[in-house]
């Protein structure tokens, strides 16, 4: 648990400013589209190309929409519709939701979860697709709470296969530090290794409000991710009309 809480505008910042460090180096101009779509709610207009979108779109759904579950979960099972999005995207936009709200207590999110989606039906396509989630996520709580490595937790046929359940372990192992959840998701072994390194770095941004030292980061990078986290914020507050930009005269050369 944090010891001091953080603002919400600090988990924005920390939430742009991971996407863009997990994600590949052109992608600045994708988050700034998806991200506007979220924000104007305009899903139906959203062409997701690949998993990483799709992570993306979600995890932008769980901070914007944050302080009510159900927008949030509707706004998922909506997204079920035109895309490839199931449960394990709700458990995401969930993680990152809570984050946001400081609700988000490591030790008990995945019995909060589990206990939570049993009591509800038809948050997937196939209800055997449901079950199946919820038990990758108790087995993840039980590799953390065993200790066991990266490579005992993803033995085939009887580890972790679902790119939530991977990304949680990572996490819950450290949920204090930004950094060993990213450097220890770069050395993933299974083929969802993008998906992994995204999605928990995005929990554990929102948890932290930060993601610690940046002297090696992208220093671009880091500057943007504070730009659009800050003018998210703004327009979550209601106290900013304009349109968002991740560029703008904070990342101009002076002549």
């Amino acid at each position: 648990m944090l010891l001091i809480q953080k603002s919400l505008k600090s988990r924005f910042r920390a939430i742009w400013t991971s996407i863009l460090l997990t994600t590949p180096s052109n992608y600045a101009d994708r988050l700034e589209s998806v991200t506007k779509l979220v924000v104007n709610d305009s899903l139906s207009n959203l062409e997701l190309i690949n998993e990483i979108d799709l992570a993306v779109v979600t995890i932008v759904i769980g901070a914007y929409w944050h302080q009510d579950l159900q927008e949030v979960r509707s706004r998922i099972l909506a997204l079920q519709s035109h895309s490839n999005a199931d449960i394990q995207e709700l458990v995401l936009a969930y993680a990152i939701a809570l984050a946001c709200r400081d609700d988000l207590h490591p030790r008990s999110f995945t019995s909060q979860i589990c206990h939570d989606f049993n009591n509800r039906k038809l948050l997937s396509r196939d209800p055997a697709d449901q079950d199946n989630c919820l038990r990758q996520l108790q087995l993840a709580q039980k590799f953390v709470d065993q200790g066991a490595s990266m490579i005992t937790s993803h033995i085939l046929n009887s580890g972790l296969s679902q790119a939530i359940a991977s990304s949680l372990y990572y996490f819950l192992n450290t949920p204090h530090c930004w950094h060993i959840v990213n450097q220890r998701t770069q050395r993933h072994p299974l083929s969802n290794h993008p998906q992994v390194t995204l999605q928990s770095g995005a929990i554990a941004s929102a948890y932290l409000g930060g993601i610690g030292n940046t002297e090696k980061q992208n220093q671009e990078l880091l500057t943007r991710g504070v730009i659009f986290g800050d003018q998210l914020w703004a327009k979550w507050a209601g106290v900013f009309n304009g349109d968002l930009m991740l560029v703008d005269d904070r990342l101009t050369p002076h002549r």
